[in-house]
């Protein structure tokens, strides 16, 4: 038995974990995100959580055979320094791998957070024994990972996978990413309750009652309206799935992998409608021969994709598979 630690790094929160090359997690422990000038006391803590883990789990530290980092932003996971990221001010530029390697003596594995998901449903979900597909991840963005003959696409530029950035709707709405008509724009988690915002002084809707005292609608309250059956909010997951399916044939149309793994926050309180209407914009955008070869499924890891994709950046290396 061969064992891990994997940090998975957000913009609010970090999580760790310690587990198994089975995927079985031992233990786990989550520190806020500290950012601007704190960012460096954040990774010295990080450093120190790491080996508590350790201490915690009883693991003889010489079978731990590496640590794994998911991380936003274009990773370049030969470097292994954090890149530029909005959701981490003050971390650009840090010497990630090089601080936990030395603090742990352990080799240090770095790639992007959906990067790393993706190589934890190859390991570990329902990636298992596909050499060609593709994961996306819908929540508060959209992202995503690319395999191809059972390794990890990264690109030239690190950049690969980046989904949510597809141009769906030309000259559309501005995205964060500074472009305009993103498919991020129209099928994340933020798409759908901008949506219901844009649109709720002209209907009724349930939304009012799920949201009362909070300072905006949120996705969340969208997802418990939706299973009231308030149309406003069936009527968002509709335009979502809508635009996820062009998404997806578009992948379809240009990779024609085996499978699309779907994971992400949104799925797993999405009216069933979002689903139905991502399936059918997608048969219908999609070249016919790339959808009846493909087959499009929910992520297996669900909320364990970031512990898990971490722990298998460092696991894939050992045992020859990304």
């Amino acid at each position: 038995m061969k064992y891990a630690v994997g940090i998975d790094i957000g913009g609010t929160k970090i999580s760790l974990a310690l587990g198994t090359d089975k995927g079985r997690i031992l233990v786990r422990e989550e520190i806020p995100t500290r950012t601007g000038s704190k960012s460096g006391d954040c990774v010295r803590e990080l450093a120190a959580k790491v080996k508590a883990l350790i201490r915690e789990a009883s693991v003889p530290k010489r079978q731990i055979v590496g640590i794994g980092v998911g991380c936003p932003g274009a990773v370049d996971s030969k470097k292994g320094i954090v890149p530029r990221s909005p959701n981490l001010p003050g971390w650009t530029g840090l010497p990630l791998r090089k601080i936990l390697s030395k603090t742990t003596g352990r080799p240090v594995f770095m790639a992007n957070d959906a990067n790393a998901a993706a190589i934890g449903e190859s390991l570990f979900g329902a990636g298992r024994n596909t050499k060609n597909f593709i994961y996306i991840t819908v929540s508060t963005g959209v992202g995503g990972g690319i395999i191809l003959n059972g390794r990890l696409y990264e690109g030239s530029g690190f950049v690969a996978g980046e989904i949510g950035h597809i141009s769906v709707v030309p000259d559309g709405k501005k995205c964060n990413c500074g472009q305009r008509g993103c498919l991020e724009v129209y099928a994340s988690g933020t798409a759908i309750a901008r949506y219901v915002r844009e649109h709720m002084t002209r209907k009724n809707t349930l939304i009012r009652n799920f949201s009362a005292g909070c300072p905006e609608v949120g996705a969340r309250h969208v997802g418990m309206a939706a299973r009231e059956g308030d149309r406003l909010a069936i009527e968002s997951y509709k335009q979502a799935g809508y635009y996820l399916g062009i998404g997806i044939a578009n992948l379809l149309n240009i990779l024609n992998p085996e499978k699309i793994v779907i994971g992400g926050g949104v799925l797993r309180s999405a009216h069933e409608i979002f689903w139905k209407t991502m399936m059918e914009s997608a048969k219908r955008h999609a070249w016919p021969e790339a959808f009846r070869t493909v087959s499009i499924v929910q992520s297996e890891l669900q909320g364990r994709v970031g512990d898990l994709g971490a722990l298998a950046l460092v696991f894939k290396d050992r045992n020859g598979r990304s």
